[in-house]
């Protein structure tokens, strides 16, 4: 199994975990959002004893992820010769 492009530097530049800092430099974002992010699971992070652990792996997979494009779905809202469309 390939790694990802998007873990595999991240794995050289952090090594296998990283701070709410260094993932909230990566994505952008306050680190308190990263925090916030991993408790309520939409960042995979473990919490072992009283400290979180958040892995290389897991940002990986939360940045891939977030870059996949949805199907869209587009359609008519008016009639005539100029119809409007809208995603769905």
């Amino acid at each position: 199994m390939s790694r990802s492009l998007t873990y595999s530097y991240l794995l050289e530049k952090y090594g296998l975990s990283l701070t709410w800092e260094q993932a909230a430099e990566e994505l952008g974002v306050y680190w308190e959002n990263i925090r916030r992010m991993c408790r309520s699971g939409e960042i995979r992070a473990e919490k072992v004893g009283r400290k979180w652990m958040l892995t290389t792996k897991a940002l990986a997979d939360y940045i891939d992820r977030d870059r996949q494009i949805p199907d869209r779905k587009v359609v008519p809202i008016s009639a005539g010769k100029k119809k409007k469309w809208i995603d769905l």
